[in-house]
């Protein structure tokens, strides 16, 4: 158990030690009249004094003048060591100091920038010429197409996914209002009432929209350079336009024969066929006509919508869809190299900036240890100077009480008259003449640096140009 506190004792005054190092000393404070009272000056002068203490033929020192010289004198030494130590710490910290480091690394920028700028565009050279190959590729069947079709070089018209979501919601309502508007009138002659009612109409209504935009799509043909495509285009038109028609009568002819349904079991179906084999005409009341009228408008609309669906000419926009995507993909990629690169630019000329501020900073602080080598200097000095006054106040002060209190016939000792004196020093070293010729290096390489900053953030910019332009005719020739 012993062993084991002996071993945790050293690690605490180990640590203890390293603080005591690295930590700032403290300068000892000199105080006449503690000292006084500490080392009761007073009355063992005044006992001494009385007693005849010492006899007037003694040299040596008293007891209390040798305290007091032996305190003052700790004081002295404390104050050297405090001035040793503090100046080792003063010195070490600007011996640190070398702005060298900071503008090696400022010069080496310019070539570092290059290096990462080319690594940058290196890692990511496979997919642009990838992307750029796919692009023309595109590009290449797109003025083929255009060639081929007599078109203009223009883009193709296009609607956003969010459009094409838009026009099928439209669609779908119409398809929702074209069946509840049919299923009110359907109701009524159905044995399941408005339930097989909606089924019914909803379903004819979604015949007639689908039907009607498909019919919408192919129409688009008749504006195709070849005449097939033309005809074909012009009789999905019409046969858009007879179905929605077509469609429009038998909706009529259902409001005019499912009234007439007088059984449950009966057909409504065969009653509809019926209705048409004898010719009979549904348009009999206002309901059945604008049954009718709806079915054409909203097949008319579906015809519309789907013409309009996206470009005129037929294949046009899904040819230049996708060169407008594998564009717009190597578009994307170029945009994120030159942003790589400017990050990289602007990450280059900040660390420049930066080791131009800490070598002002450097220069800065060592200026100021410079100053704080005076101040300490002056420090010690005034404190060696107090306890010099002090140790001649305090042996002055003894030996006049000492005398106050002394019989006639005890005379005070010869060496009262001669002052006490402090063995000497070895004072700290407070000399700057080495530091003052390290100063005017630290500002002359400082003053080269900012000299040469500008052009080194020029060659830092030229190369910028140089790796961007390398990006710039490969996008604008897309």
């Amino acid at each position: 158990m012993s062993f084991l506190k002996s071993i945790i004792a050293g690690i605490k005054a180990l640590f203890s030690s390293q603080e005591s190092e690295h930590s700032e000393p403290l300068l000892p404070k000199i105080d006449p009249e503690k000292l006084k009272k500490e080392l009761k000056i007073l009355e063992i002068a005044q006992a001494h004094g009385a007693a005849g203490i010492p006899a007037s033929n003694d040299t040596q020192l008293t007891d209390v003048e040798h305290q007091i010289r032996g305190t003052l004198g700790k004081k002295r030494e404390a104050t050297v060591k405090y001035g040793q130590q503090v100046i080792r710490q003063i010195q070490h910290r600007m011996d640190s100091i070398d702005i060298t480091r900071e503008i090696n690394r400022t010069i080496q920028q310019g070539d570092e920038f290059e290096r990462t700028a080319d690594q940058i565009l290196s890692a990511h050279d496979g997919r642009r010429k990838e992307a750029e190959r796919e692009a023309k590729s595109k590009k290449d069947l797109l003025d083929a197409f255009r060639i081929e079709n007599g078109l203009p070089d223009i883009p193709a018209e296009r609607i956003n996914s969010d459009g094409k979501l838009l026009k099928i919601a439209v669609l779908a309502a119409c398809c929702v209002a074209e069946g509840f508007v049919n299923a009110n009138f359907f109701a009524s002659g159905m044995a399941g009432g408005l339930v097989d009612g909606f089924l019914l109409a909803f379903t004819l209504s979604f015949a007639n929209i689908a039907v009607c935009f498909l019919a919408g799509r192919l129409y688009t043909n008749k504006n195709h350079v070849k005449g097939g495509r033309v005809l074909r285009g012009y009789l999905s038109g019409l046969v858009g336009l007879c179905f929605t028609f077509g469609l429009g009568v038998f909706v009529a002819y259902c409001r005019y024969a499912l009234p007439l349904m007088e059984d449950e079991a009966q057909s409504p179906i065969a009653l509809i066929v019926h209705s048409i084999q004898t010719h009979v005409i549904p348009f009999q009341d206002f309901e059945s006509c604008a049954l009718f009228a709806v079915t054409i408008i909203c097949g008319v609309f579906a015809i519309f919508e789907g013409y309009i669906f996206t470009d005129l000419y037929p294949g046009y926009a899904k040819v230049y869809s996708a060169y407008a995507n594998s564009h717009r993909k190597y578009v994307a990629l170029v945009a994120n190299l030159r942003k790589s690169l400017e990050d990289q630019k602007t990450r280059t000329l900040q660390l420049i900036d930066e080791n131009v501020k800490k070598a002002e900073g450097d220069v800065k602080v060592f200026k100021y240890n410079m100053g704080q080598k005076s101040i300490i200097k002056k420090k010690v000095t005034e404190t060696l100077v107090m306890a010099d006054e002090t140790l001649k106040a305090l042996t002055q002060y003894y030996r006049y009480e000492n005398r106050l209190k002394r019989p006639q016939s005890a005379p005070r000792p010869d060496y009262f008259d001669q002052p006490i004196e402090f063995p000497g020093l070895e004072m700290p070293d407070f000399a700057i003449d080495r530091d003052e010729a390290r100063l005017i290096v630290q500002e002359r390489l400082l003053s080269d640096m900012v000299e040469n900053l500008e052009p080194i953030r020029a060659r830092v910019q030229s190369s910028f140009n140089s790796k961007f332009d390398q990006l710039q005719p490969l996008q604008s020739s897309m």
